[in-house]
């Protein structure tokens, strides 16, 4: 092979190495940060429920159902789906 070609070709693959290293930096920062802000929202979820009685719990969830009837139907199907495919595994 010619020399000048060899270069251009190690010269293409090393661009290639440092976009890809960069990318994965930078998704690695994105999943960093979705973890992040998920590990805060069930800390503040699991300090919400031993803070509250059960009737304040009950209450909210009321108010969620009300004001968002279609999402809290499609959550509760999917928990029961997967409660129900859970349980059918055993």
């Amino acid at each position: 092979m010619n020399p000048i070609h060899n270069e251009k070709i190690q010269e293409k693959l090393h661009e290639t190495g440092k976009k890809m290293a960069d990318k994965t930096d930078q998704a690695l920062t994105q999943v960093g940060g979705v973890l992040h802000k998920a590990a805060g929202q069930l800390e503040a979820g699991s300090q919400y429920l031993s803070d509250s009685r059960a009737s304040d719990i009950q209450a909210d969830l009321t108010g969620f159902i009300r004001k968002y009837p279609t999402q809290a139907l499609i959550a509760g199907l999917s928990l029961g789906f997967l409660t129900g495919a859970a349980l059918s595994r055993r």
